[in-house]
């Protein structure tokens, strides 16, 4: 989820390796793992990624669906599809899928809402990184829909009959990567209008281009390279050389973050006042779009703060009525798989509550088992203060209260 927005993933692996000699070059091991595997795991572990749809070829999906989306390292899997004769019917194959999904091949019985954005990456590039994923969506969410690209560095050519020309200005030229990402209902009105036109793009986002949708560059990687010829196989594997022998010279360090979070919410009557998912006798509650624990939003704040994932605002909107009245606590164990997923570990977490009544000190004992709980923490981990603004402020009026927390978040890189 990205500002409360939910972003699919549509990974195009459908390819037949002509060029590879025939070989289903997705499916060839670099390292330990696949090169289509490489890929999945990358978009399952974004926080931003909620859904992951996979195209390949029809008599590849019971592989696939053992190989990839029956483990639990690929739990977004949301369908595997099948694939169509080229490229642009594959996408458009899963654009349908998309469209029409609502539950998850997981078994689980989930419903999969449409998503606002969609993604379309090349089973064939396994080296995008989660950092290019993160600009991609920063762009996408401004301008509707962006591509990762790298400018040219050789001089480039038109040549005919294997004579040159005309020297094209490289200054002006990229070569154009992927993750690509659209409005999901811009991609799919897209396609429709390719089909009905009988037009062919080379990617996605020629065909948004028209329909009279701009297509922003983000910067990419010179190692988000597809992999297409035995050649760029042989470049594959001294890329994830250079990266094994990185890992080997230089094991995983310790990386300390500390994160701070402060919320504030007004008194307001017909409330039950919710302090750390403890409901507090008292003759007001709290005004807010959720159940306005004020100091569960301190503390998801200062979690998000600690991992770079922006704040509770861009996760949960309070203009989105799936929150309306939700428990905060809910909305911790969510965050919680999110920094989770993005490799983060909570080291500890100190908050105060600023209140000059009701009295919180009564309850902080359970309100520490309930966000340990909800985070999967050892209670010791957590420490809860109460205190008074000595009838000074806002607090102090009884306006109100605020709270305040710190997290320190432990990352291996």
């Amino acid at each position: 989820m990205y500002n409360g927005k939910r972003i699919a993933v549509l990974i195009a692996a459908a390819g037949s390796g002509t060029r590879m000699g025939g070989i289903s070059k997705q499916y060839i091991r670099i390292g330990d793992e696949m090169i289509l595997g490489k890929s999945l795991k990358v978009f399952s572990g974004h926080p931003f990624i909620d859904d992951i749809y996979l195209v390949v070829k029809k008599e590849d999906m019971e592989f696939c669906q053992n190989e990839f989306a029956n483990k639990k390292g690929y739990r977004k899997i949301r369908a595997i599809i099948s694939g169509g004769k080229h490229r642009q019917s594959s996408v458009y194959n899963g654009l349908k899928v998309i469209n029409g999904c609502r539950r998850s091949i997981s078994g689980s019985g989930e419903e999969i809402p449409v998503p606002d954005y969609v993604f379309v990456h090349d089973g064939a590039r396994p080296f995008v990184s989660a950092e290019e994923i993160s600009r991609l969506a920063d762009v996408v969410f401004m301008y509707g829909a962006a591509t990762l690209g790298i400018p040219v560095k050789d001089t480039v050519a038109r040549v005919e009959d294997m004579r040159i020309k005309e020297n094209l200005d490289r200054g002006s030229l990229c070569l154009i990567q992927t993750p690509q990402g659209f409005i999901f209902s811009a991609l799919l009105e897209a396609h429709k209008k390719a089909r009905a036109d009988k037009y062919t793009a080379t990617d996605d986002g020629g065909l948004v281009q028209l329909i009279g949708t701009d297509v922003v560059l983000v910067p990419g990687n010179d190692r988000n390279i597809k992999i297409t010829t035995p050649d760029d196989l042989k470049l594959a594997r001294l890329i994830e050389a250079e990266i094994s022998e990185y890992a080997s010279v230089n094991p995983p360090v310790q990386d300390f973050r500390i994160g701070t979070g402060f919320d504030v919410h007004a008194f307001a009557e017909d409330r039950q006042l919710i302090l750390g998912g403890v409901e507090i006798p008292w003759e007001k509650g709290l005004s807010g779009h959720s159940d306005a624990d004020v100091l569960i939003h301190a503390i998801m704040d200062a979690l998000l703060g600690a991992c770079g994932l922006g704040d509770i605002g861009i996760h949960f909107p309070d203009d989105d009525p799936r929150f309306e009245g939700i428990s905060s606590m809910k909305l911790l164990a969510e965050i919680n798989s999110i920094i989770s997923a993005a490799s983060f570990e909570i080291g500890n977490i100190d908050a105060v509550v600023v209140a000059e009544r009701p009295k919180v000190s009564p309850y902080i004992k359970e309100i520490k088992e309930n966000i340990a709980e909800a985070l999967g923490l050892e209670s010791a981990k957590i420490n809860i203060k109460a205190t008074t603004t000595e009838g000074l402020g806002f607090c102090g009026r009884e306006e109100g209260i605020a709270a305040m927390a710190s997290a320190a978040i432990l990352r291996k890189i």
